[in-house]
C-alpha cells in the first residue's frame, strides 16, 4: 500500500467531515472569487478598467527556498523573508507580509507535485507521489487578536499553490460594512522541511517490543504533511513500522500528544482502529 495513502486512511473520518463543513460555507463561485481577489491574479471584470496600466503595477517578487532537492519559488507584492530554522540545514522559515484580501504564490521548481491538506499544510511530493518534505501551515503571530483576517492556503494546480489572507470583518455588533483596505500588514510564517525524524530506537517497553520515535520539532506541529513525512521516513528506516496498528499509534501521538518526547510505538498491541487506539491513550490492550 503507498505510503501516502495508508496516512490518509487513517484521518479519512475527519478529511471527510472538513471537506462537508467547507462545502457548507462556500461554493464553488466564492472559492474562484478568492482566486482572483489575489496579487498575482487580475481583479474581477468589472474592475480591470479601473487598474493602473500594466507598466505602473506594483512590481513582484519572487523568493527560493532550496532544501537539497526541493525548490520551492514564492511570489509576493513584498519579498518573503526566508531563514535558516534553529531547528537545523533542513528547515527554512519563511514570513509573508500581507494586507488583507492579498496572498502570495508558492511555486515548485523542482520535479514532482505540491498536495494541500484541509489543515492548510502542504506535502511536497516527488514524480513517485511520496513525501519529501512538508509545509506547515501558514499562522499569524500568537498574540494575533481573534478578529484578524483568515488565512487560507489554496491548491492552483499540481505545482502551485496559493496562500491568502482574507478580508477584514466587521465587528458582529456593528451595521456598518467592512473595511476594503487596511493598513496594516499581518506577517504570516510557516516552516518547510525535508527532515521530520531525529532518531527511531527500538527497545522494550512493558509487554514487549517497542520503537521510540523522536520527530523533529518543526514536524510535530506541521500538520497532515508533517506526519505524511514522518511516517514515509520511519517506515523507510524501520519497515516493521509499516503495519495498520503502529500506523494508528503514530497518528494518536501525532494528534493527542505532539509533544511528548519521544512517540512510543509497540508492533504487539492489537488492531482496534484509529478511535479506539485514541481511547487507549494511544496504548490499545
Amino acid at each position: 500500500m503507498p505510503i501516502r495513502r495508508a496516512a490518509q486512511s487513517h484521518l479519512a473520518a475527519c478529511a471527510t467531515l472538513a471537506t462537508l463543513l467547507a462545502l457548507s460555507g462556500c461554493g464553488p463561485a466564492d472559492r474562484a472569487g478568492g482566486a482572483r481577489g489575489a496579487d498575482v491574479e487580475p481583479t474581477p471584470t468589472a474592475a480591470r478598467s479601473a487598474q493602473p496600466p500594466a507598466d505602473d503595477r506594483p512590481e513582484q517578487r519572487t523568493s527560493t527556498v532550496t532544501l537539497g532537492d526541493v525548490v520551492l519559488q514564492i511570489v509576493t507584492l513584498k519579498a518573503a523573508d526566508v531563514r535558516a530554522d534553529e531547528d537545523g540545514p533542513d528547515t527554512r522559515t519563511v514570513t509573508l507580509t500581507l494586507a488583507a484580501g492579498r496572498s502570495a504564490r508558492l511555486a515548485l521548481a523542482s520535479p514532482g507535485a505540491l498536495d494541500v491538506d484541509t489543515d492548510g499544510s502542504i506535502t511536497v511530493l516527488d514524480d513517485d507521489g511520496d513525501p519529501v518534505a512538508a509545509i506547515g501551515p501558514p499562522a499569524p503571530p500568537s498574540d494575533t487578536e481573534d478578529d484578524a483576517p483568515r488565512i487560507g492556503v489554496t491548491e492552483i494546480d499540481a505545482t502551485h499553490a496559493l496562500v491568502e489572507v482574507g478580508p477584514i470583518e466587521p465587528p458582529q455588533e456593528s451595521e456598518s460594512p467592512a473595511p476594503t483596505d487596511r493598513a496594516e500588514l499581518l506577517p504570516v510564517t510557516f516552516v518547510v522541511g525535508t527532515q521530520a525524524i531525529e532518531s527511531a530506537t527500538w527497545g522494550e517497553n512493558e509487554g514487549g517490543r517497542s520503537l521510540a520515535v523522536d520527530p523533529t520539532d518543526w514536524a510535530r506541529y506541521a500538520g497532515q504533511a508533517g506526519l505524511d513525512l514522518i511516517r514515509t521516513q520511519l517506515v523507510a528506516a524501520e519497515p516493521e513500522a509499516d503495519t495498520s496498528t503502529m500506523g494508528d499509534q503514530l497518528v494518536c501521538h501525532a494528534v493527542g500528544a505532539p509533544d511528548k518526547s519521544t512517540w512510543n510505538l509497540e508492533p504487539w498491541r492489537p488492531d482496534v482502529g484509529l478511535i479506539l487506539t485514541a481511547t487507549a491513550q494511544c496504548n490499545p490492550v
